[in-house]
């Protein structure tokens, strides 16, 4: 009897393991799964307006016992004055480290490393925040220190003198760097004097006065000019009161943004040099962009991802690197801007004996993608790409409120990302043809190459070809780092 019953178990086991295996396909290529569904959040359901106007997004996350708060503030290094270009930056520092009306930036720092805390200030270019981040026991007194950090920053003289030390430090290596070099000069050749590529010297960091960044701060930080984040091990409603009581006596003001002039979306097409004594050139080749409120953002999004934007399973990539052993970085970008027109460029990292080549092969894509249809293996994997990596803008409480505070931020409505998917499954080949036809314009690409010039005119023996032939060349001298003369 025993042994009948193991042969009977060893038969049952045996038929489990052919079963098993038969179900294993012979290539991950051939492996399905069922339909992922993902349905957002609703950003409604998670605002809320202080009684002093300031705009919250609250989402309560029992996974870890912390709590963690983003603002967003309306202001910017777009705003500076011409005669006092850092400014912003300048505000956005100091404003932490200097301390407030009440706690030193010193005693702030050893508070908050006793208490494993942290509370960060920084303004961007067209934006300012500011973050803290402790444990759920600490809440209140943390809470207590962020709010004083926002509303009663000292900037104490001391560290004002410290932060231009090292600015003016950090300038005098500002074109040390070939790829910040690149990026810094090309977005300079298409946006001309404008606010948004106006930069500091050492004569606007030291004319900054501890009075100019107390007047910033006046004229920004008001509540009804804040967005916050907030995530976290709390109760929704006993949260929301800690930020009234956090925030109380703080009045609401109107806030007049200055005038920002218009860009000129003019292109500059021909080729611009800078001499940099290194064995590789460094290449931009673009032109203006788009708004990312553009309707046709999502057509370009997902057109772009197949020309250079999907990595190695990009056009460029492959071509470039994987086909033609070029270059390690290099691909397509459209930086979309949200108040002014982005920029589109393809870029490159080779060689200087091959720059010529590496140029040529990238406008050849321009051209390829303006011309044929995609096929529809790179469609699907494009769509995929933006379907898969949606949910991932959701994985934390604090991202996804972020997300919202980001929305409303840019004027954007607080359902846009509830037709995120099917505006990205509604895009056609068609649709892929005419943006790029619409929005790469091979005849009008500046072509920016950072790098030895001499080498890079004189091309490769096995690539024939020089860079004049891609348009009139102009050497571009880099200003003096600390005079921007």
């Amino acid at each position: 009897m025993r042994r009948l019953l193991t042969i009977g178990l060893f038969a049952v086991v045996a038929l489990s393991i052919t079963t098993a295996t038969a179900q294993i396909p012979q290539h991950p290529s051939q492996l399905s799964f069922r339909p992922l569904h993902f349905e957002p959040p609703k950003a409604k359901d998670y605002r809320t307006v202080l009684t002093n106007g300031m705009v919250v997004y609250i989402m309560e996350d029992h996974t870890l016992p912390t709590v963690d708060i983003q603002a967003t503030i309306r202001t910017g290094s777009l705003y500076d004055p011409r005669d006092k270009v850092g400014l912003a930056r300048m505000a956005g520092e100091v404003m932490r480290t200097g301390g407030t009306n009440n706690i030193s930036g010193d005693d702030l720092d050893e508070r908050l490393a006793f208490l494993g805390a942290s509370i960060r200030t920084m303004i961007g270019t067209t934006s300012g925040s500011a973050s803290m981040s402790c444990l759920a026991r600490d809440r209140d007194e943390v809470l207590k220190l962020y709010a004083d950090v926002l509303m009663n920053p000292a900037f104490a003289e001391d560290k004002i003198k410290l932060y231009k030390d090292e600015a003016i430090e950090r300038l005098k290596t500002k074109n040390d760097q070939p790829r910040a070099v690149l990026e810094r000069e090309f977005r300079k050749l298409l946006y001309g004097d404008h606010p948004l590529v106006w930069e500091q010297t050492k004569a606007s960091i030291e004319g900054i006065t501890r009075q100019d960044l107390l007047d910033f701060h006046h004229t920004y930080f008001v509540p009804n000019n804040i967005i916050l984040a907030v995530a976290g091990d709390f109760q929704r409603e006993e949260m929301l009161q800690k930020l009234e009581e956090a925030f109380a006596g703080w009045q609401r003001r109107q806030v007049t943004l200055p005038r920002i002039p218009e860009v000129v979306a003019k292109n500059r097409p021909g080729v611009f040099m800078i001499q940099k004594q290194i064995n590789q050139g460094y290449v931009n080749v673009g032109h203006f962009g788009i708004k990312d409120t553009n309707p046709d953002v999502f057509a370009i999004n997902v057109m772009n991802f197949i020309l250079g934007g999907g990595s190695f399973t990009s056009r460029i990539t492959s071509k470039v690197r994987s086909d033609e052993g070029l270059a390690y970085n290099t691909g397509s970008r459209f930086a979309n801007e949200h108040l002014f027109p982005g920029t589109f460029y393809g870029y490159v990292q080779t060689k200087s004996q091959t720059v010529y080549y590496a140029i040529s092969l990238i406008l050849k894509e321009f051209e390829r993608i303006r011309r044929e249809p995609v096929s529809d293996e790179e469609m699907e994997t494009a769509k995929n790409y933006f379907l898969d990596s949606f949910p991932d803008r959701f994985s934390t409480a604090i991202g996804t409120m972020s997300t919202f505070a980001s929305l409303e931020y840019d004027g954007f409505p607080l359902d846009y990302l509830d037709t995120y998917c099917a505006k990205i499954r509604a895009v056609t080949k068609e649709d892929v043809l005419r943006v790029a036809k619409k929005y790469i314009k091979p005849g009008e690409m500046t072509i920016m190459v950072v790098g030895d010039i001499e080498a890079c005119k004189k091309g490769d023996e096995k690539h024939p070809g020089t860079l004049d032939q891609l348009g009139r060349i102009t050497e571009i001298k880099l200003p003096d780092p600390l005079t921007g003369l």
